[in-house]
Formats: structure tokens, sequence, C-alpha cells
């Protein structure tokens, strides 16, 4: 008897020590969806950010392509509203008998043209080409006797402008039929 006495003690911290396991392990299993759960959150979070990331990629994009168009625009607002400007100065020019008041104007008529130049503003070739309607605006039609020359711009009134690919003004222009 006084061996069961000895041993009840050990099979009572045996039992103690596998209750402590049992808990343990239910603590572990607890931890572990715990875990789980908040590593899958993280994951959305992360997901979340870059999703939002992106979002705010292209929303700078668009912001920065719309303030090029804008600035753009009102460039070529502005160049349109001069080559009217340019034209008189040309007439002008053709006009003034005063030599040294033709070479002022004349001055005056390369500076701008520079200017136009700087912005990448050129000028839409016409005379002698054939017709364009995308860039040429025909007011005129003459009959011609050589063949060749029929669909030929034969006279430009006013110089059409481009800025890049984008079209100012057209070319006013007279065209053989």
């Amino acid at each position: 008897m006084a061996d069961e006495k000895k041993d009840l003690p050990q099979a009572d911290k045996f039992e103690a020590m596998q209750a402590q396991l049992a808990n343990l392990n239910q603590q572990f299993s607890i931890a572990q969806a715990i875990a789980t759960k908040e590593k899958s959150r993280s994951e959305e979070l992360a997901n979340l950010v870059n999703r939002m990331q992106a979002d705010f990629d292209n929303y700078r994009k668009r912001t920065n392509d719309g303030n090029k168009r804008v600035k753009e625009d009102g460039i070529c607002e502005v160049i349109e509203k001069l080559l009217p400007v340019l034209d008189v100065l040309k007439q002008a020019i053709m006009m003034i008998t005063d030599e040294k008041v033709a070479e002022g104007v004349k001055m005056i008529y390369r500076q701008i043209t520079e200017l136009l130049g700087q912005f990448g503003v050129t000028e839409i070739p016409a005379l002698g080409l054939p017709f364009d309607p995308t860039v040429h605006n025909a007011i005129m039609q003459v009959k011609v006797k050589d063949a060749d020359k029929v669909g030929l711009v034969v006279e430009v009134f006013n110089k059409g402008y481009r800025m890049g690919e984008r079209l100012l003004r057209p070319s006013i222009v007279k065209v053989a039929k």
C-alpha cells in the first residue's frame, strides 16, 4: 500500500500534466486560428493598399493628361487668334512702298513665325500639291487645259497651320479642275 500511495501523487501529477497539455493544445489551436484569420486580414489590407495605390496612380496620370490637354488647348486657342494677324502682316508687307517700313514689318512677321515655330507650329504645304480635304479648304475651282494639273492646288489665299498633328487652320485654296 505504501507503493500505491507513492504512485498516486505521480498519477495525479501525470493527469494534471495531461490536462495542462490539453489546455495548451486548445490554446495553441485558438492561437493558430487567430493567426490564420489575422494573416488573411493582413493580405486583404495589403491588396486594398495595392489597389488604392494603382487607383491613385491612374488618377494622377489622368489628371496630368487632362492638364496637358487643357494647356495645349489654351496655346492652340491663342495661336489660332494670332494667325489672322500674321495674314494681315503678310498683306501689309506687299502693300508698303517705303522699303524701311516694309523691312520693319518683315522683321515683326519673322519674329512671330519664329515664335510660332517654338511652339511646334508648322505651315501646311499646299501650292502645287494635290488637294487634300483634311488640310485644305477649297473656295474656288479653275479650269485648266493641262490634264496633269487637275486636282492640284493652283493658288493659296490663306496659309494653313498645324501644331504637331493638330490642325489649327486649313489652307484656303483654289483648285484646278
